[in-house]
């Protein structure tokens, strides 16, 4: 018995130096990937597909940080005429409440740039533009320096084409994704 309440004792020890160290990592440096079910939306009409990325940042303190996010799709409208894909690449601070040592929830608004590209077989047209990004999710210790997240991102973009005669359009940008970094 005696022998089992030493061992509870260390494991204990150990327990709380990891969630020590775990709250002191939250400051500083951290980059990750992540994969994610893309959505856009253009005057009503809806299209979806994959996305992968990577996105990193600073955190100043335990609260607040900055964070920097990439991401491709795929052809999310892929037939016989056309082939369309987009990128964004977004910058925004973030803010993190902390719920204990293992979770915390993230909220983040910034600046987007986005690219959208349409080739058809009769011309390609190349959209670009910026917007505003919102995002929110979840982030969970994995240990004290691996994280995964549950992240949304929506991003509201103006784009626009060099392209003689075609029009510049209203595009909506929606992201579910699923990441994985490491705070250094």
């Amino acid at each position: 018995m005696k022998k089992l309440s030493i061992i509870a004792l260390a494991v204990l020890g150990l327990t709380t130096s990891t969630v020590a160290s775990a709250e002191t990592d939250r400051i500083g440096a951290y980059v990750g990937g992540q994969i994610g079910a893309f959505s856009a939306e253009v005057e009503g009409d809806s299209e979806s597909g994959q996305s992968y990325g990577a996105y990193g940042g600073y955190n100043f303190n335990e609260w607040f940080g900055l964070e920097g996010t990439i991401y491709l799709t795929n052809d999310f409208v892929d037939n016989e005429f056309a082939s369309i894909h987009a990128a964004s690449f977004s910058v925004a601070p973030k803010f993190t409440l902390v719920l204990n040592d293992t979770f915390s929830l993230y909220g983040k608004i910034g600046v987007a740039s986005v690219a959208v590209v349409a080739d058809s077989f009769i011309r390609d047209v190349d959209y670009s533009g910026f917007g505003l990004t919102v995002g929110a999710g979840v982030n969970a210790a994995v240990t004290d320096k691996l994280n995964i997240r549950l992240g949304y991102d929506f991003t509201s973009a103006d784009l626009d084409s060099d392209d003689f005669g075609t029009q510049d359009i209203d595009m909506d940008l929606s992201n579910v994704t699923l990441g994985m970094h490491y705070q250094f």
